[in-house]
């Protein structure tokens, strides 16, 4: 696993190709914390992604909108729906969840088998590098059973520690190299339009069912001190 406290490699070009990512993976894996520190340098442990998140990487010749819909959202299971417009996904796993590695397989096998995935790339970010009960390289290569993977996919595994910025560098390298071969420009831009107005949509409700569910919870709290 390398280290690296570089932030992302901001070229001169201007004409950089676009790029749909999704990154999914296990609860409280730090995706959030991987996005933030890559293009920020800095994370915030206290904020917690509800709803849906978009970050944009710059990345020599290439522009990635990295699409976040939070572990805690509903509308985690409509990433199905936008797979055909994704360039490639980044799947995020907890190396320290040795209870939960067989459904992470699993979770990880379906997302392969996905036919809107052919042919693209997926990127496994082994995170949480930094604790001592974490997973090894060759631990996790084998209980993921990585060989019997869909070959029809690219896939990397890279070990991560988000929170010290070590290998968050040389996975989105991997990641930029490997989509410049089949990305169509005119048809990404297309895409990250539709899908920058749908998710705002979806985040906009979210956002506001939950302060309405907090309201709620609020005033009836409110209430039965008044009466106790």
């Amino acid at each position: 696993m390398g280290l690296s406290h570089q932030k992302p490699v901001v070229s001169p070009h201007e004409n950089r190709k676009p790029a749909i990512i999704f990154i999914t993976g296990q609860r409280s894996a730090g995706k959030s914390t991987i996005l933030n520190m890559t293009k920020f340098g800095k994370f915030d442990s206290t904020i917690l992604t509800i709803g849906i998140d978009m970050q944009k990487l710059d990345f020599d010749n290439i522009s990635l909108t990295v699409l976040d819909e939070g572990g805690r959202s509903r509308s985690r299971a409509s990433r199905y729906i936008h797979y055909r417009r994704m360039s490639g996904l980044i799947f995020v796993i907890d190396s320290t969840d040795r209870e939960s590695i067989d459904e992470t397989c699993k979770e990880l096998y379906a997302i392969s088998n996905e036919e809107d995935l052919r042919n693209k790339s997926i990127l496994i970010f082994a995170n949480k590098q930094d604790l001592p009960n974490a997973m090894t390289f060759d631990e996790l290569y084998e209980k993921l059973n990585l060989t019997k993977l869909n070959t029809n996919i690219k896939w990397h595994l890279q070990l991560s520690s988000a929170i010290q910025n070590q290998g968050l560098h040389e996975g989105f390298q991997w990641l930029a190299k490997s989509l410049l071969e089949n990305i169509d420009p005119k048809q990404s831009v297309k895409d990250i339009t539709k899908l920058t107005n749908n998710f705002t949509s979806k985040s906009n409700l979210i956002n506001f069912n939950t302060f309405l569910r907090k309201l709620i919870q609020f005033d009836s709290k409110f209430i039965l001190s008044r009466f106790a």
